[in-house]
């Protein structure tokens, strides 16, 4: 299975010299780090005519999905449209670290743990932190270890303009306002970020997501620092009424 949707994802690659495909993902995440994702590829139909029927590609997921205890895959189709055809599919997770890890625990050959797969190329690599004090989020999504290891995709590598206008969108809505991020567009809240890449500017550097945001004190610390300052104040008042006494 995993042989066959590598195939895909490298044939795919290649016809991206003629064809343009857009990829869109978004996330909503929540403090503990469990949210929800929604994702829609579009392709041509001369694209899914090369790399296979769609629901060959909504199977496998399927079945990587029915494995993994912290994703649930709520949706997944795919429609033909005039002149192509698009994936859609959406899941829930119940910590977005585990489902960062979801490409090597449910894709990789598990007696090869360490080799990355093709199909990995649409996840990256995510690295979530979350403290009492912040939240952290960084991702790289590289395709061009996946582009090296394509012969039909020698020609992107040396003449990365034939890309065209193909590109990824990513979105992420933290549960707090963004501090720092380097996205392309932010709302006004703060709270929604948005990434915009053209694969013809990546085809030798990772495309790279990062986002800080300040967590607001729990309500269990509040209540233990509240007696605590107002017993500090009182102290305070009590020593400047005794300088003050003659």
């Amino acid at each position: 299975m995993l042989n066959r949707l590598s195939a895909l994802l490298a044939a795919l690659l290649a016809l991206l010299l003629v064809s343009c495909i857009e990829g869109e993902e978004e996330i909503w995440l929540e403090t503990d780090g469990s949210g929800r994702i929604e994702a829609t590829y579009k392709m041509p139909t001369a694209v899914a005519e090369k790399i296979g029927k769609p629901n060959e590609l909504v199977r496998i997921l399927k079945e990587a999905a029915t494995r993994d205890p912290h994703f649930e895959l709520t949706s997944i189709e795919h429609q033909a449209r005039p002149g192509g055809v698009t994936i859609q599919f959406s899941g829930t997770f119940d910590d977005l670290r585990k489902l960062a890890s979801f490409p090597q625990r449910q894709l990789r050959d598990p007696q090869k743990p360490d080799k990355r797969v093709k199909a990995e190329v649409l996840f990256g690599e995510t690295d979530l932190k979350i403290s009492r004090r912040e939240i952290s989020y960084n991702r790289k999504v590289d395709i061009n270890w996946l582009l090296k290891s394509s012969p039909a995709a020698k020609p992107i590598l040396k003449i990365p303009a034939l890309l065209g206008k193909s590109s990824f969108r990513y979105t992420l809505n933290l549960p707090v306002p963004a501090r720092e991020s380097n996205a392309t567009s932010r709302s006004e809240s703060g709270h929604q970020l948005e990434w915009t890449f053209l694969l013809k500017n990546h085809v030798e550097k990772p495309m790279h997501l990062t986002a800080t945001g300040d967590l607001p004190l729990p309500r269990s610390l509040w209540v233990t620092l509240l007696p605590a300052l107002l017993l500090l104040f009182f102290i305070q008042n009590r020593r400047a009424r005794k300088k003050l006494q003659p």
